[in-house]
């Protein structure tokens, strides 16, 4: 027993100081790292939600401004496309025009261009054609296309001519070709998809 009790003995001289340094470098070193490692894991976690809010937030804005920017587009849209329902309309406000300004012999016809050009496709608007003649002199040409051009919803003026007068007490002839967007109506006979 004596041998066993030496060995215990000497067991416990070597290793008793070993888990007194174990217990002290934990109690000073390890103890207070995880304390610190808890703080900012905690830290991480408010930070992740602070991130999440502003990151909502941020969505939010977007979404705020991108709805207003397809608001103005859409407005603006109104200055380049007829309204279907307002078309036919177009033709006695491009008359009225023209009668403004002092044009004689005004005429319009409506062109079907399907010849050589391929037609354009558009899921929500149409180009209407037509042809507009008329006679008058320079400055009132130049009135009526100032005034075209002016117009909301934007008439285009996609060619036009004057030709001299034979006989010198005559108005010059003129021709335009005008374009017009015109949207499509909506629902199921409107729609090309």
């Amino acid at each position: 027993m004596k041998v066993r009790n030496q060995y215990l003995l000497a067991l416990g001289i070597a290793w008793g100081p070993c888990l007194l340094a174990a217990g002290a470098s934990y109690a000073v070193i390890l103890r207070p790292q995880q304390q610190y490692m808890e703080e900012l894991e905690a830290k991480v976690a408010r930070s992740k939600e602070k991130y999440a809010q502003a990151l909502q937030a941020a969505i939010e804005k977007d979404q705020t401004r991108l709805t207003q920017e397809v608001e103005a587009l859409q407005r603006r849209v109104g200055d380049f496309v007829v309204p279907g329902l307002e078309a036919p309309d177009l033709a006695f406000t491009i008359g009225t025009l023209a009668h403004d300004a002092g044009l004689e012999s005004f005429g319009m016809r409506p062109v079907n261009r399907m010849g050589g050009e391929a037609p354009r496709r558009w899921d929500h608007m149409d180009e209407r054609h037509a042809d507009l003649s008329f006679a008058g002199d320079f400055p009132r040409f130049a009135a009526f296309l100032n005034t075209l051009e002016r117009h909301r919803p934007i008439v285009l003026v996609e060619t036009f001519t004057i030709s001299r007068p034979v006989d010198k007490g005559a108005q010059p002839q003129a021709s335009l070709e005008l374009a017009v967007l015109v949207e499509k109506p909506a629902g199921p006979a409107g729609e090309s998809r």
